[in-house]
C-alpha cells in the first residue's frame, strides 16, 4: 500500500509540474474487431480487436479494453473484419521489382502453371510444346520490328535450344529466351545483331558462348547492359511495375525487400524510379532497398553505397545493408556442389570467386553493415561460412545478422556450424516444389534433391529463418511459400523429406516476425503489438484451423497498410 501511495503522490506531483496541455487534440482512434487476431507475439498470441491511430497500433485485446484510449478522441469502430482473421502484414524480404517488371513484359512459357492476378499460364513440359508456344507468340506479335522476349525456358523440361534452332524459328525477328531463373539468356542471330553483341570481342568474354547464342551469369550482365534501354522504356516500365504492385497486394504483402539495387540503372537512379512508381497512395506496401555493388560494372566506391544507405522516402528506403553473390543460379544448375557433384559431371559457377567475395565483403563488415549473401550450393555455403569465420576472428561483432539467401543445398553439419556463427537465413522453399522431381532424375540424385531447402534443420539448429519468393522464382505469395515449407509436396505430387517439414506456426513466423528480423525491422513490423506499424493481412479463414494442404488456398480479403484499408478488387 505504501508503494502504491508513493506512486500516486509522484504522479500528482508530475501533473503539477507538467500539467496536460489544455484542449490538446488527440488523433482519432480506429478499432478493428475481428473473428480473431493472430498477433505472432508469444506474450499475447490471440486477441479479438486492434486499435489503431496515426498509422500505428495503439492497443491489442478486446474492444472493452480500449476505453482508456477513447477519452478525448474521435472513435471509429470498423466492423469490416468482424468475421475475418487478422494476421500481421505478410513480408517477402527478397524479391526483385525491376526483374519482375521485365518479366511482366515478356511471353511466359513455363514448366509449371502460373496464376498471377488475372493471368493464367498453362504448364509447357516438352521441347515440341515449347517451340509450338513460341511460334504462336511470334504469330500473335503485333510489332514486326520489335524483339520477342520469352521468360520461363528450362532445359530440363524444354530440351536444349540454341542460336541455330532459334534462327530456324525466325531469321529476321530478334528472339531472346530468358531462362526460368534469369541466370541465362539464349538469343538468335537477329537478337545478337540488334543488340550489337555479335562480335569477336563479346564472344571472348567469360560465360558467353556466342555460337550457341548463350549468355550465363556474368554474361547475362553483358547482355543486360544492351537490353536496359528496351526494358526500361517508360511506358513498358510503368506497366510492369503496375502489374507487380497488383501481384504483391494479391499476395497479402505489406513489406518487400529488393535484394539487388544497382544492377540496372545505378543506386540513386533506381531509388528515384522506385519512389516515382511506388511512393504514392496506390501502393499498399513499403520497400527496403539493399545495395548490390557486386552486380554493378565497375563496382561503385563504398562512399557511393554509404550515400545510398541514407535514402529515406516514406515508402521506399534503404539502410546499412549490402548484398553479394557467391555461386550460380539454382534453376540453372549453376550452384557450386561438393563431392559427388552433379550426376552429369559438370561444374557449377562462381558469381564471385571466393577471394574476390571475401575482399568485397570485408570493408562493409568492418563498417558495421548487415551483409546479405546469395548462396545456393553446399560448396558455396562452405566458402561463405569460412569467410564469415575469418571476419569474426579479425573483427568480432555482436548481432551482425549475416544473412544467407536461398541456401538450396546444405548439410545438417553446415547448418549447425552456421548457427554457431550467428547467421540468419532467408530460405527459398519453392526450389523443392518446382525442381524436386526433375533434379532427382537428373542433376542431384533423389536423396539430395529430396532434401533441398532443408528448412526444418535450419529451425532445429535455432537459426532465425524466413521464407522469400525471389519473385519470379516463386509466386509473390507468402502463404504459398508457407504451404511448401509445411507440406514439402512437389509440383508432381511427391512428398520429399517429410522430416524437414515445419509447423504452420513456424511457417507463419517465417513470413512475419522472422522475416522482419532478417531485415532489421522487427521493432516496426512483423507482429501485432502496441507501437508497431498498423500493417495487417486480412484472411477469410484461420490458418491454424484449415488442413495443412489447404494453406496455399486461404483466401485473402485484402490488407491494412499503416492503418489504411486496401481491399482486393
Amino acid at each position: 500500500m505504501k508503494n502504491r501511495l508513493n506512486r500516486a503522490a509522484a504522479m500528482a506531483l508530475a501533473l503539477l509540474v507538467f500539467p496536460p496541455l489544455a484542449g490538446a487534440q488527440l488523433e482519432s482512434l480506429t478499432i478493428f474487431p475481428a473473428g480473431t487476431v493472430i498477433t505472432m507475439d508469444p506474450s499475447l498470441p490471440r486477441a479479438s480487436a486492434v486499435a489503431v491511430s496515426g498509422g500505428r497500433i495503439v492497443a491489442v485485446g478486446d474492444v472493452g479494453d480500449f476505453d482508456v484510449w477513447a477519452d478525448g478522441r474521435a472513435v471509429n469502430i470498423d466492423e469490416r473484419f468482424a468475421d475475418k482473421v487478422i494476421v500481421p502484414g505478410l513480408i517477402d524480404n527478397h524479391l526483385h521489382p525491376f526483374l519482375a517488371s521485365i518479366v511482366f513484359n515478356t511471353v511466359w512459357i513455363t514448366p509449371q502453371e502460373w496464376r498471377v492476378g488475372d493471368m493464367r499460364v498453362p504448364a509447357t513440359r516438352s521441347h515440341e510444346d515449347f517451340v509450338r508456344r513460341l511460334g504462336e507468340a511470334l504469330a500473335a506479335d503485333a510489332d514486326p520490328a520489335g524483339p520477342l522476349l520469352s521468360w520461363g525456358y528450362h532445359e530440363s523440361w524444354h530440351g536444349e535450344l540454341g542460336r541455330a534452332e532459334l534462327d530456324e524459328i525466325s531469321a529476321h525477328k530478334p528472339i531472346i529466351l530468358i531462362q526460368r531463373s534469369f541466370h541465362e539468356f539464349i538469343m538468335n542471330t537477329a537478337a545478337l545483331d540488334w543488340l550489337g553483341l555479335n562480335t569477336d570481342e563479346i564472344g571472348a568474354l567469360p560465360d558467353i558462348e556466342l555460337d550457341a547464342g548463350f549468355f550465363s551469369e556474368s554474361g547475362v550482365d553483358v547482355a543486360l547492359e544492351r537490353l536496359v534501354p528496351h526494358f526500361f522504356d517508360p511506358e513498358r516500365l510503368r506497366a510492369g511495375f503496375d502489374a507487380l504492385r497488383d501481384a504483391v497486394h494479391a499476395g497479402g504483402i505489406t513489406t518487400i525487400g529488393d535484394m539487388g539495387v544497382g544492377g540496372y540503372l545505378g543506386l540513386q537512379q533506381e531509388a528515384e524510379v522506385y519512389q516515382d512508381h511506388f511512393g504514392d497512395s496506390r501502393t499498399p506496401f513499403r520497400m527496403l532497398m539493399v545495395a548490390a555493388p557486386g552486380l554493378m560494372r565497375p563496382p561503385p566506391p563504398k562512399s557511393e553505397v554509404d550515400e545510398f544507405a541514407g535514402v529515406a522516402f516514406p515508402k521506399v528506403f534503404s539502410g546499412r545493408h549490402v548484398k553479394f553473390f557467391a555461386d550460380g543460379g539454382f534453376f540453372a544448375l549453376n550452384m557450386r556442389m561438393k563431392f559427388p557433384g552433379y550426376t552429369d559431371g559438370h561444374e557449377g559457377r562462381w558469381m564471385m570467386a571466393p577471394e574476390a567475395l571475401e575482399a568485397a565483403i570485408r570493408p562493409y563488415w568492418n563498417d558495421g553493415y548487415q551483409v546479405h549473401i546469395h548462396v545456393n550450393g553446399d560448396e558455396g555455403l562452405d566458402v561463405v561460412l569460412d569467410i564469415l569465420h575469418g571476419l569474426l576472428e579479425d573483427r568480432p561483432r555482436f548481432d551482425h545478422r549475416f544473412t544467407l539467401h536461398h541456401v538450396g543445398i546444405s548439410t545438417n553439419e553446415q547448418l549447425r556450424r552456421a548457427a554457431m556463427l550467428g547467421v540468419v537465413i532467408s530460405a527459398q522453399p519453392n526450389y523443392l516444389w518446382a525442381l524436386g522431381d526433375q533434379y532427382a532424375e537428373s542433376g542431384l540424385g533423389r536423396d539430395r534433391a529430396a532434401q533441398m531447402s532443408r528448412i526444418g534443420a535450419m529451425l532445429r539448429n535455432g537459426i532465425p529463418t524466413s521464407l522469400h519468393s525471389d519473385f519470379t522464382m516463386a509466386p509473390a505469395s507468402p502463404l504459398w511459400l508457407a504451404w511448401v515449407a509445411v507440406n514439402r509436396i512437389t509440383a508432381d505430387g511427391t512428398l520429399m523429406a517429410p522430416d524437414e517439414r515445419i509447423s504452420v506456426g513456424e511457417a507463419l513466423r517465417a513470413v512475419t516476425i522472422d522475416a522482419a528480423f532478417a531485415m532489421g525491422l522487427e521493432n516496426e513490423i512483423g507482429s501485432i503489438v502496441a507501437g508497431k506499424k498498423a500493417d495487417f493481412t486480412i484472411l477469410e479463414a484461420d490458418p491454424f484451423e484449415v488442413p495443412a494442404p489447404a494453406l496455399r488456398d486461404l483466401e485473402i480479403w485484402g490488407t491494412v497498410f499503416e492503418g489504411r484499408v486496401y481491399p482486393l478488387d
